[in-house]
C-alpha cells in the first residue's frame, strides 16, 4: 500500500488527493481482479492502475479548480506532512524530487525506491523504453544539479555561521 500511495503522491503532490487516488486504485484493482492474468508481477499491474489513476486525477485537477480553497492553493508548495524524514538528507531529497514534473518524480520513485525495471515502468506508464531511459537520465542530471546547489548552499551557511 505504501508504494501505491507514494506513486500517487509523487504525481499529485497533495496528501488528500494522493489518499483518494490510493483508495480509488485499490477499488479499481478489486473490481478488475479477474482481468489480472498473472503474465507479469501483480505489483506492476497494481502500480499501473495507481499511476494512471493519479495522472487522471492530476489532469482533472488542472482543468478547473473545484473550490475557492483550491484556488488559494495554486502556487503554494506541496505538503509533505505524510513524510517524517529519518534525517535531513531525506528531506533534502524529497525537496529535490518536488522540482521534477509529477510524471518524472513518479518514474524516479518507481525505479529507485520500488526498484521496478525499465520494462516494468514501461508497462506501468505506457511510455516507450527509450522514453523511460531518457527520463531517468535527465532526472538524474536535474536532481544532481538541484542537490549540488542545495548542499553547496547549506555547506556555505554552515561555514559562515560557525
Amino acid at each position: 500500500m505504501h508504494m501505491v500511495h507514494t506513486v500517487a503522491f509523487r504525481v499529485l503532490r497533495n496528501e488528500l488527493d494522493a489518499e483518494e487516488a490510493t483508495q480509488d486504485t485499490f477499488l479499481k484493482a478489486y473490481q478488475r481482479l479477474a482481468e489480472f492474468k498473472g503474465e507479469g508481477k501483480f505489483s506492476t499491474w497494481l502500480y499501473s492502475i495507481a499511476y494512471r489513476t493519479a495522472i487522471t486525477a492530476l489532469r482533472r485537477r488542472k482543468e478547473v479548480p473545484n473550490s475557492l480553497d483550491e484556488l488559494s492553493e495554486v502556487g503554494k508548495e506541496p505538503t509533505t506532512a505524510w513524510v517524517e524524514p529519518m534525517d535531513e538528507r531525506a528531506a533534502i531529497l524529497d525537496k529535490a524530487l518536488r522540482t521534477l514534473s509529477p510524471e518524472d518524480a513518479a518514474v524516479m520513485t518507481m525505479f529507485y525506491l520500488e526498484e521496478l525495471s525499465v520494462e516494468e515502468i514501461v508497462t506501468v506508464t505506457g511510455m516507450s523504453a527509450s522514453n523511460v531511459k531518457v527520463k531517468l537520465h535527465r532526472c538524474r542530471k536535474r536532481l544532481y544539479d538541484v542537490l549540488h546547489l542545495q548542499l553547496k548552499n547549506e555547506t556555505w551557511t554552515l561555514v559562515t555561521s560557525a
